[in-house]
């Protein structure tokens, strides 16, 4: 029994022996029958977070451009967006997305005033977000509900402009005199020169506001500097027309077959408006002449559709040189005055075509388009008035006067830049 029992001990430590070798192989082997490897599923992605959202005010008619707002917990950037529910607005520029940065243009109802929203979603890694709004306000361009704008489109007449917003009318002088932000009869000063004749240099400073309505004489007896002031008064990104966009909106007025006496550009003259001249314009029974039943020649239609009013005669407008920098500045002094010049034989280092020039190069004021005078004031004043006759025109420019003379025939005109 005993020499049993020591047979048998070798063969059961190498059965014991064996099964640990077969235990620590399976560990090594993962491909064996006797080890299940465990299977999981990769993280899901996070959806980004949108926010409601109250950006500034806009402007009635004009574009406003909203960039979107959202989180995204992976880092992901949105790659498209949509919007939805729009109220008293129209989708304009599409819903995009650039470098996760996403944006939209939307415009109000024609004419329309008061609160706007609409819904959106942005979407990343193809993963869309929640819904969320955008609500702001639109207001009325210039003073009042009854002020009338017109646009004018970005690189108008090729001068390489943005786009931006003129008064339809010469500014008129407004007082609100019950406070209530609406144009009321008798709130607007009827002869522009504060009803007891033009006697009184910067009248109206302070107490009244420029407006743009077509009723009632232009604001007269104003200096370049306040006419800058009231217009800038109105508001940001509100500015006395400069020297550039005066000549976008005549080269546009230019190019159009509608102001040209002989119904094609270059054939008869360009309507020279309330000028004393019965050839090219027209001589008005008041002047300064108002209102929108006048001759059609008071008028211009611009590359829009749009109509605009005493771009040439009726009263000068002062006009700021350079819109880029702050308050009135005045153009070249070193224009000699040689009393009225054809545009095409102006002769003045100082100045470039852009500035005074018709985009033909060739019209004088047989075409009607108007005439250059040099000075050493700088001050610039545009289209002359009604008792310029033939010197009046849409590139009419003076350079004669300084920033503080006022006049009868002396008006301005306002803009605004989005």
């Amino acid at each position: 029994m005993k020499l049993q029992s020591l047979i048998l001990l070798p063969l059961i430590i190498f059965s014991i022996s064996c099964e640990r070798q077969t235990l620590e192989l399976t560990k090594e082997n993962p491909d064996t029958e006797a080890v299940q490897t465990p299977t999981s599923n990769p993280p899901s992605d996070n959806a980004p977070v949108s926010s409601n959202l109250t950006p500034s005010n806009g402007y009635r008619d004009i574009e406003t451009t909203i960039t979107l707002s959202y989180t995204d917990a992976d880092s992901d950037l949105a790659t498209s967006c949509s919007i939805s529910t729009l109220s008293n607005l129209t989708e304009t520029t599409a819903c995009a997305c650039s470098s996760g940065t996403c944006t939209v243009g939307v415009t109000g109802a024609a004419s329309y005033t008061g609160t706007v929203s609409f819904n959106y979603t942005v979407t990343a890694n193809s993963a869309t977000s929640n819904q969320s709004s955008v609500s702001f306000t639109l207001n009325n361009l210039g003073a009042s509900s009854t002020d009338e704008w017109v646009r004018i489109p970005a690189n108008a007449g090729g001068m390489g402009l943005s786009e931006f917003y003129v008064m339809k009318y010469e500014a008129k002088a407004w007082n609100d005199g019950n406070t209530n932000s609406t144009i009321d009869g008798g709130e607007v000063d009827t002869d522009g020169c504060n009803e007891g004749g033009c006697s009184t240099a910067n009248w109206g400073v302070g107490t009244h506001a420029p407006v743009s309505i077509a009723v009632n004489q232009p604001w007269r007896r104003i200096d370049a500097n306040n006419a800058a002031a009231e217009c800038e008064s109105l508001g940001a990104n509100y500015h006395l027309i400069s020297n550039p966009e005066s000549m976008a909106i005549a080269r546009d007025i230019e190019n159009v077959n509608a102001n040209w006496t002989g119904g094609t550009v270059g054939t008869g003259c360009l309507f020279r408006g309330n000028s004393g001249d019965t050839t090219c314009g027209y001589d008005s029974a008041t002047d300064p002449d108002s209102g929108t039943g006048r001759d059609v020649r008071a008028k211009h239609t611009l590359s829009t559709g749009q109509e605009i009013f005493d771009i040439s005669g009726n009263v000068w407008e002062w006009t700021d040189w350079d819109s880029a920098t702050a308050g009135f500045q005045i153009g070249p002094t070193s224009c000699p005055f040689s009393g009225n010049e054809e545009l095409p034989s102006v002769s003045c280092g100082a100045l470039a075509s852009a500035d005074y020039d018709t985009d033909n190069g060739t019209y004088t004021s047989t075409e009607g388009v108007g005439q250059f005078f040099g000075g050493s004031g700088g001050a610039a004043l545009r289209g002359g008035f009604w008792g310029n006759d033939t010197y009046a025109g849409a590139f009419t420019l003076s350079l004669f006067n300084s920033p503080t003379d006022t006049g009868d025939g002396i008006g301005f005109r306002c803009v605004f830049r989005p």
